[in-house]
């Protein structure tokens, strides 16, 4: 990310695990090479440590993906303290931690969603709180996987999914932005 400045205290050590790749002829998934970075920086890192962690546990099940990401933030946050940036999709993570304001502070992208249009704008500011909604299927759009997928078809099975695990407790839903073209395919 680009800035005009930034002042940061000195730390003893930058980890940063970003970036997916493979170690194909070493019979590493890029899945894999992450979890061998974050092993890393949980036995390396130490309380006066920038960590910055980008989507941990994206290469497995959702489940999997949440426990592994939930365990790792918990560890940096309660147990060794240290500064930490860690960006996640995972919004039921993000609620497990939205009350631990002392420790951890939630930032998000800025975007503006006109719903309607059906139209998504990233801004590209970092902002104070939680992202309002999860926009995968408008950036699927934007990215033209619509003209042969049919997108606006499969956006209710999600919704459905998220919707059953907020029945038992896991997610707390947020308003989410009616897709239009979903709503035109029911009639």
């Amino acid at each position: 990310m680009s800035a005009q400045s930034c002042r940061l205290t000195i730390v003893d050590r930058v980890f940063t695990r970003i970036g997916a790749s493979d170690r194909i002829l070493e019979n590493k998934s890029t899945f894999f090479v992450e979890l061998e970075e974050t092993k890393t920086v949980v036995e390396q890192a130490t309380k006066n440590s920038l960590v910055i962690m980008d989507e941990l546990g994206r290469g497995t099940s959702t489940f999997d993906g949440y426990s592994i990401a939930h365990s790792v933030l918990s560890y940096l946050a309660h147990e060794l303290k240290c500064r930490t940036l860690f960006t996640t999709h995972y919004h039921m993570l993000v609620e497990d931690f939205v009350n631990h304001k002392d420790i951890v502070g939630l930032y998000h992208m800025k975007s503006d969603f006109e719903s309607d249009q059906n139209k998504l704008h990233f801004l590209y500011k970092f902002a104070p709180g939680v992202a309002p909604q999860s926009f995968g299927i408008y950036v699927a759009k934007l990215a033209g996987i619509n003209v042969r997928l049919s997108l606006s078809k499969s956006y209710p099975l999600g919704q459905g999914i998220e919707a059953g695990l907020a029945e038992v407790g896991s997610v707390q839903l947020k308003d989410r932005p009616v897709d239009k073209e979903s709503q035109r395919d029911k009639t």
